[in-house]
């Protein structure tokens, strides 16, 4: 997993991954995937309502999508409610959405949605493993997408085979509205036993022409103009999640001196499957070596990210080489107000211990990386995170990317072993380039150019 540049990003270096010492092994007990629960595809019942917490591709909101099923009569309901403020109501049958206000109903005509299947997977889609992701057990699912070697994951629920949560690497329609965001949590999910959206069908089916000749470009307007509306559901937003707050009131977290992590790196790519991660931080040292460790039959050994003062590194050794791989492409140290500096801004809170927050109430941080690109950072106020995504676009496909760090263990104040920031011997001692490390000045260590 090749490091990701970090222009534009003052974190990136943080959780991107790329290179190994010689023959490393693991000084922690890392997380493991096990042995998928089930091999077949899981199926949900004929009709269902469902509430996912949705983050977007940029900075922009987060939404609260409720969304409505019914396979046997082809159609859903989707409203989306923004947590800052607007929302829209959409029905889709068949090939035509609509826009549903006050009673009425607006077609749009064919915006690309389709009514969301029983079987979220396709022939290609693999579980890879099983492994819980907070306090939540699940079987961990890869779906090749297009362009290769992209790929979409999908984390079931054995105890109910329900989707619990989504990750993709760009926007899609093919699981809409889901795929338009890049990371879901499931909030909420309930079998229903009586369809609910024949009436709206009925009123739909008198709807008139619609009036745009790009149905799908007239929808992308309708979900963008939402955070430029004048309010927010403050009542919807309560009934569908109780226990979100869209206010912060908590200061943002601050690392502690010394720190120890553990958790699996999720690719984005489809030839690739989540890594055991062990990151060490001293900022005494200063130093943190973020390791990442290949499965047996990997032509890698591990790969690092050696962060030291004022310069980083990727050290990459290959199973068949007997000398690692130095470049200096990677910023120094990073500070352990990185929030602050990013600066990260707090989208909201979860309230209490969930389901979404295992470790009691949770900050959701967006933080901004090379513009669009945001990293979403879920903090609980005991400072200890739940997960780390970096967004992606369309084209970073390929690149050897991770999307997302689910952390196991948090441990302030563990010691890193005398060697972890030991700088390779064949690391070369010309620096990055000062253009490429421009934006990173701003959390890491580090002269700014």
């Amino acid at each position: 997993m090749l490091l990701r540049a970090c222009a534009g990003a003052s974190i990136f270096a943080l959780l991107v991954a790329a290179a190994a010492a010689e023959q490393p092994t693991p000084v922690l007990s890392l997380p493991q995937l096990q042995q998928c629960t089930a091999a077949a595809h899981p199926r949900l019942p004929p009709r269902w309502r469902a509430v996912y917490l949705m983050a977007p591709f940029d900075k922009s909101q987060l939404v609260l999508g409720e969304i409505e099923s019914d396979s046997t009569l082809g159609a859903m309901r989707v409203r989306l409610h923004g947590v800052e403020r607007g929302s829209i109501d959409l029905f889709v049958r068949g090939s035509q959405t609509y826009v549903l206000s006050a009673g009425e109903c607006r077609r749009l005509g064919d915006t690309g949605w389709r009514p969301l299947p029983q079987d979220w997977l396709t022939q290609g889609s693999r579980c890879v493993g099983a492994a819980p992701i907070g306090a939540t057990d699940v079987d961990w699912w890869r779906t090749p997408i297009e362009p290769k070697p992209a790929s979409s994951w999908t984390w079931y629920q054995p105890s109910d085979g329900l989707p619990f949560r989504l990750v993709f690497p760009f926007a899609g329609d093919r699981l809409a509205p889901l795929s338009r965001y890049a990371l879901n949590y499931r909030v909420d999910f309930e079998p229903l036993s009586e369809g609910k959206l024949a009436d709206i069908a009925s009123v739909c089916e008198r709807a008139g022409a619609a009036k745009t000749t790009n149905a799908a470009r007239a929808l992308r307007r309708l979900v963008d103009a939402m955070p430029r509306a004048a309010a927010r559901d403050d009542d919807e937003i309560k009934r569908l999640m109780p226990a979100f707050d869209p206010h912060c009131a908590a200061p943002l977290p601050h690392w502690p001196e010394r720190l120890a992590i553990t958790g699996l790196s999720t690719p984005i790519d489809a030839d690739e499957s989540p890594f055991p991660t062990e990151v060490f931080y001293d900022w005494s040292a200063p130093g943190q070596r973020t390791r990442i460790f290949s499965p047996p039959d990997s032509a890698l050994v591990a790969q690092d990210s050696l962060l030291l003062d004022p310069q980083g590194y990727t050290v990459t050794h290959w199973r068949d080489r007997n000398e690692a791989v130095c470049k200096p492409v990677v910023p120094g140290t990073i500070r352990p107000d990185w929030p602050m500096r990013a600066p990260c801004t707090c989208a909201g809170t979860i309230n209490g211990t969930t389901a979404l927050s295992p470790d009691g109430t949770t900050q959701i941080l967006v933080c901004p990386l090379a513009s669009p690109r945001v990293a979403w950072a879920w903090y609980a106020l005991t400072g200890k995170p739940t997960v780390f995504m970096v967004t992606s676009l369309r084209g970073d496909q390929g690149k050897r990317l991770f999307s997302v760090l689910d952390y196991r263990d948090w441990l302030p104040d563990h010691p890193a072993p005398h060697a972890a920031f030991a700088k390779p011997a064949q690391c070369p001692r010309s620096p990055a380039s000062p253009s490429a490390l421009r934006p990173c000045a701003t959390c890491h260590l580090g002269r700014a150019p």
